[in-house]
């Protein structure tokens, strides 16, 4: 727990990966510690770990060994998971820093007599780990040597890990020979470590990019230069070059990853918004609509008390052009003021056009209440908008134009909220054999019935007669803004004795 470790699985193929694997000691200790992946194929057996000292080569290599020892002792060591170990029968190390600049005799005896017991010991099953090998004596000499003991590990199949600064050794890897390069990576710019791994490229020593970064005299460092190899300075160009570029192609990960996560964010946040714009869409729309049908109900009683009055008035003997004015004119302010009492609001944004100017003809919200209907009629800085067959004045600032101007279709009886008003509309009223006073309320009667059941006109039937009856559905039907237009009835529909009323 202390370490965050995981139980590897043990391979029985000699099969190793080992992800996010840290030093046991760092990773008690606690703090940031740099995790490291490595994972040897079938046909890779020794690999070869090269870069500049103080780079974190010492390190990586105590952390495999310790982390297969624990492992085969029975110790959860600190690994991420997919860890995948073999089981070692021998365990041979060579770890020593060289921080002194003098070698001794002893020192390099004692480095050839740990190489001795590996070279007679080492098998297939075994684990090797040598640090800085080569070292302690003539480089040439040293690296012949170190050569020679690689290639042999590795047509062992023994699993090595080796450290070593020794230029030559960096062309040993090959596909074919089971040796592969690895490196921990350096930055020369601020001459600092990075303690990252990788595997398959090998490391640069540094020695000149540190000392001119130290500013050791540049005369010298030219000189230096001109003493090393063309193929050595090439190779380090090469290697300067790879991993610039993938510093560069890490920093672009890292952008496209950053990126993803806001757009990540950013879709989650929509979809949350979008979400809550539906609920809250479906929540206005129910209540816009049981707003409307209140407000439809409040109107017929009004109208139904508008109508008693009239027959009241009328029974008392008052004149019946005037009180059918009144009535009209009490029925409109009552609508209206049914209206821009209503103060609930909800969110159009979708539904809406921006800046659009008014005009008859336009399908419109009313802002206040939801309620949709069909401008019939515009004076001055108020509207007469109908809906749902109810005409009323409005402020045109409490009206917006809605993005679908598509007319809907005539609701049918059995699913307009209307059939609870017991509106019965129909295509003709016959006024014939009625008194001019009862024509005009049988005539208003019908025209506001075929208005609510959105009828596209109307057949009144008036007769010929003396033409008082005529005269008098002309003159109460003039000015109806619900009203398009008036003809005279064709032959076939009644001629002079029809009105064809029809309607916006």
């Amino acid at each position: 727990e202390a370490w965050d470790g995981m139980v590897p699985t043990i391979s029985d193929d000699r099969k190793l990966r080992i992800v996010q694997g840290r030093h046991p000691l760092l990773a008690a200790a606690g703090g940031e510690v740099i995790p490291f992946d490595l994972t040897l194929k079938e046909n890779e057996f020794v690999l070869l770990v090269t870069g500049p000292n103080t780079g974190g080569k010492t390190v990586f290599l105590k952390s495999v060994g310790l982390i297969a020892a624990l492992t085969q002792s029975g110790i959860i060591p600190p690994v991420g998971p997919t860890t995948i170990l073999p089981v070692f029968g021998e365990f041979f190390a060579d770890i020593g820093d060289e921080q002194s600049l003098s070698q001794s005799l002893s020192t390099f005896s004692a480095h050839l007599k740990n190489l001795k017991d590996v070279a007679e010991r080492a098998g297939e099953a075994s684990l090797v780990l040598i640090d800085e090998l080569g070292t302690g004596t003539d480089p040439r000499e040293g690296e012949a040597l170190s050569r020679a003991l690689v290639e042999d590990l590795a047509q062992r199949r023994s699993t090595a890990i080796i450290t070593s600064h020794l230029g030559g050794l960096k062309a040993l890897a090959s596909e074919d020979n089971g040796i592969v390069n690895g490196s921990l990576q350096f930055d020369a710019e601020d001459v600092r470590p990075t303690y990252r791994f990788v595997k398959g490229r090998p490391g640069r020593s540094y020695g000149l990019a540190i000392a001119r970064k130290l500013g050791f005299p540049a005369y010298l460092l030219d000189r230096a230069e001109a003493h090393r190899s063309d193929t050595e300075a090439r190779v380090d160009h090469l290697l300067e070059t790879l991993e610039a570029r993938e510093q560069e192609s890490e920093a672009l990960l890292k952008e496209v990853a950053t990126a993803k996560e806001r757009v990540a964010k950013l879709e989650k946040g929509l979809a949350g918004r979008e979400r809550v714009l539906r609920d809250s869409e479906r929540h206005h729309e129910t209540k816009a609509h049981e707003d409307a049908r209140q407000l439809l109900m409040d109107a017929r009683r009004e109208v139904e008390t508008a109508i008693e009055d009239l027959r009241a008035r009328v029974a008392k003997g008052e004149d019946v052009d005037a009180v059918a004015r009144d009535v009209r004119r009490s029925v409109e302010k009552s609508a209206e003021r049914h209206m821009e009492a209503s103060s609930k609001s909800r969110d159009r944004s979708k539904e809406t056009e921006p800046d659009v100017p008014l005009a008859v003809g336009l399908r419109v919200r009313v802002k206040d209440s939801g309620a949709k209907g069909l401008i019939v009629g515009l004076e001055g800085k108020r509207a007469t908008v109908e809906v749902s067959g109810l005409r009323m004045k409005i402020p045109s600032s409490n009206l917006e134009a809605l993005a679908d101007q598509t007319r809907p279709k005539p609701r049918s009886s059995s699913t307009s909220s209307w059939s609870q008003l017991s509106v019965n509309p129909t295509t003709e009223v016959d006024l014939r054999g009625q008194r001019v006073d009862e024509a005009q309320a049988s005539l208003l009667k019908a025209v506001d019935e075929a208005v609510i059941g959105d009828l596209s006109e109307l057949r009144v039937i008036h007769g010929k007669g003396t033409g008082a009856v005529k005269k008098r559905v002309q003159e109460a039907l003039v000015g109806d803004v619900r009203i398009e237009s008036m003809r005279p009835g064709e032959p076939s529909e009644g001629g002079h004795g029809v009105t064809i009323v029809v309607f916006r």
